[in-house]
């Protein structure tokens, strides 16, 4: 505004926009480009009242109020009738504390020119909103509001008193109402930025989240540099999951302002949600240098390093967390989450602790008490483990995981028929519970209900549980309780020994039908058992028939090998090849002696030492066809390990 003295020059805006910044939610504007374009003061005029009134600028800009006060003092002296001087006093005294001094210099200021202040502000709604600010700066939020309030029944077009509601009513979680007044001081002064900021707060807050993006993409177009509004979509990305986005606008944020706390903390959120945890720990390590009472960041730190195995590290992140902020808001979860170290770390005791805290913090959590329940099992404090599994049960009654647990509990104490109950109901809620149904049929076997116990045990060993294969085998070859059924067995010792780790159950199924094998060579079992051997060996074909990778047959060499010429992991249908001629496959094992005696292009050379590791297992049980290609194909230092088998099978 220009009046008959020159370039006015008004702070009334600026002190809004400093004020309100103390809320500490937003900053009304940026106060350094309302004075950009000033002309600077010559010789002549530098002792002027103008000249005090822009040196008054000049140190309220710079945050030298006592200063700015005196030369706005100076300025009012000099020429008793400078409006300007009087309003920039009253901001730089409301901006200093002064109210009453602030309040007396507006109204001499209006006293000499009443139309100036109303060119924007009414003077009264001026005083409502600064004292507002005020208040607001001295935590008394609910007055604060009050006053903004009657600024706006003074002047409803005040859009800095409709701001600065919207940001009272964010404060008192009311997003909804914020809203109203953010959108309205947005009618007023479309482009103010920190009005759009706030709005997509407020949209966040109620889960608005394409609204809240539009929002801050405003507040982007406006003023592209503005980092902690890249750091707003960051998080905003991370909520939706979109990490990648997340990660490029913490980024941003980042470039923008190295020190940014929060832009730091949602990159290092959105790495540990794609899988690259050291970088995730690296953006958490240094969002606590920037701030070292923020916990969530040693929570995440935590998660990190249990991801990576490595417990002790975990726990101590989680204690250090716990020392540092003991009643903080992530408190539970540290307690937790150190429950859950101390387990993995085999410190049972100290976890069984961690969760009864736990517990008592929030009773009404299954989690909790499930955990408890385990911690307590560890402990082999049975009664108590299944106390707490029944509370967690209550509250959780279809979680199949919480019944198998608690059976488990209960056999253990000898409660066998509670167990039953207990397994029943896993099953009843998840069929295909593989490890509950294996359980109940082990309760049922030591209740000497074996023909009850062979149904779970059949659906156990067909999910996949090698140890109730085992068992099955065991039992059919044995008539344990059973009719005896050796090709059942056969099948069921096959299936578990095409386990990958080489334990126990492996390699007694291995075992067991090598010597099926080596007598069958040997033609030492009598007629009717020999018949059930080579019917065992075809129902074990007929099982590998339905897992055959695709294309690979027993048809011919020429086919199969040009199939491993094309594929780019031929190993498993390798080792379906040789599980086929271990199961007495003439086909497969055909096949088996043409790779290894040509190869395969590209794939594996002739004498592969896989290849050649069937063959001498073959040989030293007696297979013919393998003494013979061992013995040409084998340097002679090696073929002893096999002559002794081999000539055995001569003789």
């Amino acid at each position: 505004m220009k009046t008959q003295g020159g370039n006015r020059v008004i702070l009334i805006y600026t002190c809004i926009s400093l004020l309100v910044l103390s809320l500490s939610l937003s900053s009304l504007g940026n106060a350094a480009e309302l004075f950009e374009e000033r002309i600077p003061l010559t010789i002549d005029e530098f002792d002027s009242a103008e000249g005090h009134l822009r040196l008054g600028v000049d140190f309220f800009l710079t945050g030298e109020l006592d200063v700015a006060i005196d030369e706005f003092r100076e300025a009012a002296h000099q020429k008793p009738d400078y409006t300007d001087a009087y309003h920039n006093l009253g901001v730089t005294l409301a901006k200093s504390g002064d109210l009453t001094g602030a309040i007396s210099a507006w109204k001499e200021g209006e006293r000499l020119d009443p139309e100036a202040v109303s060119l924007r502000y009414s003077l009264s709604a001026l005083v409502a909103y600064n004292y507002g600010v005020s208040l607001a700066r001295a935590g008394k939020m609910e007055e604060a509001m009050n006053e903004w309030q009657a600024a706006l029944r003074i002047q409803p077009q005040f859009p800095e008193s409709h701001y600065a509601l919207g940001l009272g009513f964010l404060a008192r979680q009311n997003p909804t109402v914020a809203m109203v007044h953010i959108q309205s001081a947005l009618s007023l002064a479309p482009d103010w930025v920190q009005a759009h900021v706030a709005l997509g707060r407020a949209h966040y807050e109620s889960h608005e989240y394409d609204l809240a993006r539009t929002a801050w993409k405003k507040a982007l177009e406006l003023k592209p540099g503005e980092a902690r509004t890249h750091a707003n979509l960051g998080l905003l990305a991370v909520q939706e999951g979109n990490f990648q986005e997340a990660i490029e606008y913490s980024r941003q944020a980042i470039a923008l302002q190295p020190d940014l706390v929060s832009a730091q903390f949602n990159l290092g959120v959105a790495l540990l949600a794609k899988g690259e945890e050291q970088a995730s720990m690296d953006a958490f390590e240094y969002a606590l240098v920037l701030d070292t009472r923020l916990t969530t960041a040693r929570l995440l730190i935590g998660v990190v390093w249990s991801r990576k195995g490595d417990w002790a590290r975990a726990a101590h992140s989680w204690r250090v967390a716990l020392q540092q902020d003991p009643f903080g808001s992530e408190t539970f979860w540290l307690h937790d989450n150190l429950g859950m170290a101390l387990t993995a770390m085999g410190h049972f005791q100290d976890a069984t602790k961690e969760f009864q805290w736990v517990v008592e913090q929030r009773s009404e959590w299954p989690q909790g008490w499930s955990q408890l329940g385990l911690s307590l099992m560890s402990e082999r404090r049975w009664r108590e483990a299944v106390v707490a599994l029944e509370t967690a049960a209550e509250r959780q009654p279809h979680w199949p995981h919480l019944h198998f647990m608690l059976g488990k509990a209960h056999a253990e104490k000898g409660e066998l028929v509670l167990a039953v109950q207990a397994f029943r109901e896993a099953v009843r809620i998840d069929s295909n519970f593989v490890d509950a149904l294996f359980h109940l049929g082990i309760v049922l076997r030591a209740q000497n209900l074996v023909s009850e116990a062979v149904d779970p045990l059949r659906l156990a060993a067909e999910g996949g549980s090698r140890e109730a294969q085992g068992l099955l085998a065991s039992m059919y070859v044995n008539g344990n309780g059973i009719d005896r059924n050796v090709p059942l067995a056969m099948l069921w010792w096959s299936r578990s020994s095409r386990g990958s780790i080489p334990d126990t159950i492996t390699r007694t199924a291995k075992h067991q039908l090598a010597q099926l094998r080596r007598r069958l060579y040997q033609h030492t079992f009598p007629l009717t058992e020999e018949q059930d051997v080579l019917t065992g060996f075809g129902l074990i074909r007929q099982d590998l028939e339905t897992h055959a990778p695709l294309e690979v047959s027993t048809d011919s060499f020429r086919e199969n090998a040009a199939f491993l010429g094309r594929v780019a992991a031929p190993r498993f249908a390798l080792l379906w090849m040789i599980e086929r001629a271990l199961a007495l496959d003439d086909s497969a094992q055909n096949i088996l002696r043409g790779w290894y005696e040509q190869g395969v292009v590209e794939k594996f050379p002739h004498h592969h030492s896989s290849l050649e590791q069937y063959w001498v297992k073959a040989a030293k049980e007696g297979n013919q066809i393998a003494c013979e290609l061992m013995r040409t194909t084998m340097p002679q230092g090696k073929f002893h390990t096999v002559r002794q088998a081999c000539q055995s099978l001569r003789d």
